[in-house]
């Protein structure tokens, strides 16, 4: 890529001074990138742990405190906590121990009834398990057998497949109505097995270009 297109700070220019002799002086322009920039650090103000503030202070005692009021804080949660389980505990005694009653105690017949009431739940319970347990065993039984079902059929087709790709492998029974062989494209040409009594030359490598086959045939064929 040529370069007389870019400006210069001094331009040549024609003259009694041309041809690389003229002298230049410093040049007093400047780029803006080549000025001092960030010439001074920035220093920390009051408020941002100036050095004079960490000397004043007491970083063990400020630690300490910290660590202080984590596990104060820490042990009142755990108090919190505890009186809290304390107080759900209570409560689910007290809930325990209260039964409620909807009828009246002068009743003589509540426990007999209640007592006759479970035995025919138990029996109603028994009864609906006996008939699950029986619908699930009917249903693993209908499953296995349609298990069974499928994996005959399967067989039966792979055994189908088989068969028809032993007859589509005959010859014979792929064409039935015609049984003979197809005759080939010069079974009736006039000139075959003309050559049958002619003697065929084994080739042969000669490392001689005056004593090799094909020299000896060209002059036998033209320089006879």
């Amino acid at each position: 890529m040529t370069t007389a297109a870019r400006p210069t700070w001094a331009p040549a220019k024609g003259g009694n001074e041309q041809g690389g002799t003229r002298i230049f002086g410093p040049s007093q322009k400047y780029s803006s990138r080549d000025l001092a920039s960030h010439t001074a650090l920035k220093p920390r103000k009051e408020g941002q742990d100036t050095q004079e503030e960490l000397q004043r202070r007491n970083l063990r005692d400020e630690l300490e405190e910290r660590e202080r009021k984590h596990f104060s804080a820490k042990d009142d949660r755990d108090r919190r906590r505890g009186s809290h389980l304390l107080l759900e505990g209570a409560k689910r005694e007290a809930d325990d121990r209260i039964v409620p009653r909807s009828v009246d105690a002068d009743d003589a017949d509540v426990g007999a009834n209640s007592s006759d009431e479970s035995e025919d739940d138990d029996d109603d319970d028994e009864d609906d398990t006996e008939a699950l347990l029986a619908e699930l065993e009917q249903i693993k039984k209908e499953r296995a057998e349609e298990k069974l079902r499928k994996e005959r059929q399967m067989q039966e087709e792979d055994i189908k497949a088989k068969e028809a790709e032993l007859l589509r492998g005959n010859p014979l029974l792929n064409n039935p109505t015609s049984f003979n062989v197809k005759r080939r494209w010069d079974d009736d040409v006039v000139f075959k097995n003309q050559a049958r009594g002619e003697i065929k030359t084994a080739k042969r490598f000669i490392n001689d270009t005056i004593r090799n086959d094909f020299h000896r045939k060209f002059l036998q064929k033209y320089m006879k």
